[in-house]
C-alpha cells in the first residue's frame, strides 16, 4: 500500500474519510461539505501560523484511491510534548490492515527527522479502538485535555520508528 507525502492534501477526500470513520459516533453531526470547509480552514491556517510545516501523509490504493490519513507537526503547548497528530484516519472498510500504523509510522518519521523528540495524539474518550490501537503502539494514556478527549503520548518519538 503506497503511503506518500502530501502537500496539499485535497479536503474533499480527507472529509470523506474523516466523516466515515467518524460516523460510529452518535454525536458527530459534522456533514461532508461542513468537514471539506473546515480541512480548507484548517489547512491554509497550518500552513501560515505553524512556526515549523506540518507534516501530511495519505494512504492510498493501487488504483490511487486515499483510505487513509496523518497530519502532524509542533504540539499545542499544553500537552507538553514536542509534536502532535492533528488527525488520523483509515476509511472504517481498510481499518484492521496495517494502514494506521503505516500512517503513524511515516509522519513520526517526518516529525523525527525534523527534530521533534516527542509526540502526542488527542482522541474522543469514547473511541476505545483507537485507544487501543494507540496502545498496541506504545502510546501511553497521558491525561485528559477535555471532559470529551484524552491523549496519548510517546515521550520518545523514536519508539514508533
Amino acid at each position: 500500500m503506497p503511503i506518500r507525502y502530501a502537500l496539499p492534501p485535497d479536503a474533499d477526500v480527507m472529509a470523506e474519510i474523516t466523516c466515515a470513520t467518524f460516523a460510529e459516533f452518535e454525536d458527530f453531526d459534522v456533514t461532508r461539505e461542513q468537514s471539506a470547509a473546515n480541512w480548507r480552514r484548517n489547512l491554509l491556517g497550518e500552513a501560515a501560523e505553524r512556526p515549523r510545516p506540518h507534516h501530511t501523509r495519505i494512504a492510498e490504493l493501487p488504483d490511487g484511491t486515499v483510505i487513509g490519513l496523518v497530519m502532524g507537526g509542533p504540539a499545542d503547548p499544553a500537552l507538553g510534548l514536542d509534536a502532535e497528530i492533528y488527525a488520523l484516519a483509515v476509511h472504517p472498510g481498510h481499518q484492521g490492515h496495517g494502514h494506521g500504523r503505516a500512517l503513524l509510522k511515516a509522519v513520526a518519521a517526518d516529525l523525527c527527522a525534523d527534530g521533534f523528540g516527542s509526540l502526542a495524539i488527542r482522541v474522543l474518550a469514547i473511541n476505545k479502538r483507537a485507544r487501543r490501537f494507540y496502545t498496541s503502539l506504545g502510546g501511553v494514556l497521558a491525561g485528559e485535555v477535555s471532559p470529551d478527549e484524552v491523549f496519548y503520548a510517546w515521550p520518545e518519538i523514536a519508539a514508533l520508528l
